[in-house]
């Protein structure tokens, strides 16, 4: 068997999709948001119109019954006051800009200040709150979405596409889009995810050479050969254990919310994280095409809403997000993520799960 770190996503018989339309939601601040459920047999997974949430995962027991791996609320209310951007799409920027401004071609762009001072994950009009059109498709759902220009500040009219495919056990997100003036692009989905325990069992797998070392607002300060760091992961390391160090990098956010990078990467889809469940015989390998991967142990979870009427607990779900590095548009090298007329963002993940 190949090592994690180089095996690619299991290519199953394809086994077609069945696509059912559920009872639309409603509020009154976006009007009424379509619900699609995509079952395979072996992933069963429900998407809202509103932020192209994926509000549950779940994937078939081998007795029949169905486990859902994603954390989701219960209403249309619950999701728009909530700030974690649970189980959504995340743009134009995900991760932060630094001072909500940076420069495109000589001219300073002035951004939401959503973080103050800051800009995250698309400011005050992210795409986690916006409605998107749904599509069935053959093997899933297309999601689309038109951002005007001036739309949190950001530049040009971007259209975007998003296409979820189910393939066996496998759950392929791919994301493109086209805008008419030069704008920084780095959308990618958010979804967070809890296999039935604690996540201080979980174990964590990452091969990326480096890790981007931030300050206590989330700002990139340096580098870090990954092994030279106590946040290796590259031996498979237990999350519990990363807590438990007493680690200024740790301290200062709470827990992980580091991103890990492929510097001078080519662009092809390779598996980069795997996160381990030992309890419940559960394995989620995430391949991208994308340089960085930032990894987010639910710091700040307390308070949001969850199913059943409920309230996550800090901790109590990791979020993995393929793209670009915080901040790219203000940092050194040639990866600024600046999306020009003419050419078109693309962005491809695959999230493999197996029963170990």
């Amino acid at each position: 068997m190949l090592p994690s770190s180089t095996r690619k996503p299991v290519q199953e018989p394809v086994v077609s999709v069945s696509i059912t339309s559920l009872p639309a939601w409603e509020h009154y601040r976006v009007g009424l948001l379509p619900r699609y459920q995509l079952d395979n047999g072996q992933i069963r997974m429900e998407v809202l119109a509103l932020g192209g949430i994926v509000r549950k995962l779940e994937l078939k027991r081998d007795d029949g019954s169905w486990q859902n791996l994603v954390l989701g609320c219960d209403s249309a209310g619950d999701y728009l006051s909530q700030k974690a951007c649970l189980g959504s799409i995340v743009g134009r920027w995900a991760n932060r800009i630094a001072n909500s401004s940076c420069k495109v071609d000589g001219q300073t762009l002035e951004l939401d200040a959503n973080l103050y001072p800051h800009h995250l994950h698309g400011g005050l009009a992210g795409f986690h709150h916006r409605v998107f059109q749904l599509c069935p498709i053959e093997d899933g759902l297309q999601l689309k979405l038109t951002s005007a220009d001036g739309e949190a500040g950001f530049p040009g009219n971007l259209d975007v596409v998003v296409n979820y495919r189910l393939d066996g056990s496998n759950w392929k997100v791919e994301m493109a889009a086209e805008v008419d003036k030069p704008c920084p692009v780095n959308l990618t989905q958010h979804s967070y995810f809890n296999f039935g325990h604690a996540l201080t069992d979980y174990q964590l797998e990452c091969h990326a050479p480096y890790i981007v070392l931030t300050d206590n607002e989330g700002i990139p300060v340096t580098l870090e050969r990954s092994d030279k760091s106590p946040l290796n992961l590259s031996g498979n390391a237990r999350i519990g254990d990363l807590f438990e160090q007493p680690l200024e990098e740790i301290r200062q956010v709470g827990g992980l919310d580091h991103c890990y990078l492929w510097t001078n990467d080519d662009r092809q889809l390779k598996p980069r994280v795997t996160v381990t469940a030992p309890t419940t015989g559960l394995k989620m390998t995430l391949h991208s095409d994308q340089p960085g991967m930032q990894i987010y142990t639910g710091n700040h979870l307390g308070g949001t809403p969850a199913y059943e009427g409920r309230c996550y607990k800090h901790h109590q779900g990791i979020a993995l997000e393929p793209g670009l590095w915080p901040d790219a548009p203000n940092q050194p090298g040639d990866t600024k993520g600046i999306l020009r007329p003419g050419e078109r963002y693309q962005h491809t993940s695959v999230y493999q799960f197996e029963r170990i």
